[in-house]
């Protein structure tokens, strides 16, 4: 019977490990190549072999790197989101000075969108730039210009750069029924906002969150129409943040 030497094994380790670092399942992987070294260790106990004693050894060692690959953007991100409350605070007194009290609609402008919102005492609107203009740039870069190509594409390939590629929510379900649209991300790394007082009165209802408001304006810019701001809801059980979006005229 053949066996593969210690260098072998090594470089057959070593290339599964950076393959597994590409892929978005890190954490289940890491978790796996934890308990498969502990595995080989026990086999090595019993052998003898140096070959399965380096092979744990190396397994380990990928395991706890992929695992710090999961969870040390998570941490980050997770600052991220919580950082931006002051900034929303500055943008409800701001309304507020204005006699704004409506909810948002995210407006096509050429290549562009607004966020207009209603200035009711007045009878009027006032436009500014979209509170999730930031993320809907990172979004952008990812899928590629997405000006006028559908709302099939928004459910495809903006779900994904979400999800898969920025790690903004675990998933990413988009649905229609005629012209309501709902975007329900599982685990968004805006969770610490979710559950914040002020923000859930005074932006989830109106505006949406930074997340919720990058999407709103990836929607509007994708199918060239205006996209009103509905409501954002979050489940604190499920980690489930629910956005209903209505598209209105095309541009």
């Amino acid at each position: 019977m053949s066996s593969s030497s210690p260098g072998d094994t090594a470089r057959n380790m070593a290339s599964t490990g950076m393959s597994a670092l590409r892929t978005s399942s890190s954490r289940i992987l890491g978790v796996v190549l934890v308990i498969t070294s502990a595995l080989l260790f026990l086999v090595a106990y019993i052998t003898g072999f140096i070959a399965f004693e380096l092979a744990s050894l190396i397994s380990f060692v990928l395991g706890i790197a992929l695992l710090a690959v999961e969870l040390e953007p998570r941490v980050r991100i997770s600052v991220a989101a919580t950082s931006t409350l002051g900034y929303l605070r500055a943008v409800d007194s701001a309304f507020a000075a204005l006699g704004i009290t409506g909810k948002a609609t995210y407006v096509p402008r050429g290549g562009s969108v607004k966020m207009s919102m209603p200035q009711e005492a007045l009878g009027t609107s006032l436009e500014f730039s979209p509170v999730g203009g930031g993320l809907y740039d990172e979004i952008a870069e990812q899928t590629g210009d997405m000006a006028g190509k559908g709302y099939d594409f928004f459910k495809m390939w903006v779900s994904k750069a979400v999800a898969d590629n920025l790690s903004l929510s675990e998933k990413v379900e988009v649905s229609r029924k005629e012209e309501t649209v709902r975007v329900l991300m599982e685990r968004p790394f805006v969770r610490p906002l979710c559950v914040d007082p002020f923000v859930n009165a005074r932006v989830c209802c109106r505006t949406g969150c930074p997340l919720a408001a990058a999407m709103a304006q990836a929607l509007s810019v994708s199918t060239g129409r205006d996209v009103k701001f509905e409501d954002c809801s979050y489940d604190p059980q499920k980690q489930h943040a629910v956005t209903s979006l209505t598209l209105g005229r095309s541009e």
